[in-house]
């Protein structure tokens, strides 16, 4: 559910991009697959190969991780095709993929009205429910779903952040009109957010729950605050993340989304588990 860009990175990406295609994207027997690898549990950079990783192309020797890896394995398995994982920089995946130098975008993002005029989108791939992650202590005072009225006793006038240019960050503006939180400048990464929870400059961060649950494994003192989902709003269609192609590539669109077809709700939920256990004790 990361949900434009800054342009110093997207130049980064852009650089980075050039300089690792290689042509490759002309090649119709391999998927090149970007993601940032660092959004845990669906992708983060593994120390080791396994049978759950890929080799990242870009970093030699290194190797990627999580929920969005194993359903690239599974593209790969059931087209025929080889996939290959390009790490790149979360705000340059979508020019990168509109230059050619990655071929679909696997990597927790949501498609909406704005990203759908750069690209287009497959059906989705994980649906998700919306958390704040908070200290322990508020979570446990809370522990169930807050209703419309407790959230915004809970957040009104507190900070809450989340990573830049992600739905996870633009739902906090809901909070802020609505229940009177304070929507605090968003930052880089999840992790630099749950430091930003940790060291109490910000009351609360927005997270899926698969990504809540894995920050929360890494630190004692945080835990996870459930919230009645319609106090989303009209971002609650957005829940769902969908795998991202050139616009003109309707058949690597129509493929995809025959592979996805093949694995059922059931499936993916024991996929996402198996991969938030995995990603237990991995820095975030």
């Amino acid at each position: 559910m990361h949900s434009h860009s800054l342009r110093k990175l997207a130049l980064l990406g852009l650089v980075a991009g050039a300089l690792c295609s290689c042509g490759n994207s002309g090649n119709k027997d391999t998927i090149r697959i970007g993601l940032e690898c660092a959004y845990i549990p669906f992708n983060w950079v593994a120390k080791n190969p396994g049978e759950f990783t890929l080799p990242i192309q870009n970093h030699p020797g290194t190797y990627a991780d999580g929920y969005d890896i194993q359903i690239a394995k599974r593209i790969a398995k059931q087209t025929g095709k080889k996939v290959e994982i390009v790490q790149t920089n979360w705000e340059a995946l979508i020019t990168d993929l509109q230059m050619g130098s990655i071929d679909a975008i696997i990597a927790g993002m949501t498609d909406t009205e704005a990203r759908r005029k750069q690209i287009s989108f497959t059906d989705e791939y994980y649906r998700s429910e919306l958390v704040l992650i908070t200290s322990k202590a508020v979570a446990q005072a809370h522990p169930d779903p807050l209703s419309a009225s407790d959230f915004k006793m809970v957040v009104n006038g507190q900070n809450v952040v989340s990573q830049v240019s992600t739905v996870t960050d633009e739902v906090i503006d809901v909070f802020a009109s609505d229940y009177g939180a304070k929507h605090v400048t968003p930052v880089a990464t999840f992790a630099l957010a749950a430091q930003d929870v940790v060291n109490g400059s910000s009351f609360a961060m927005t997270a899926e729950l698969p990504v809540a649950r894995s920050i929360v494994s890494q630190y004692a003192g945080l835990g996870i605050l459930h919230i009645d989902q319609a106090i989303l709003g009209e971002y609650r269609a957005e829940l769902g993340v969908s795998i991202g192609v050139r616009k003109d590539d309707t058949e690597l669109q129509s493929q995809i989304n025959g592979v996805l077809a093949t694995i059922d709700a059931e499936e993916r939920l024991e996929i996402m588990e198996a991969a938030v256990q995995r990603s237990a004790g991995v820095e975030a």
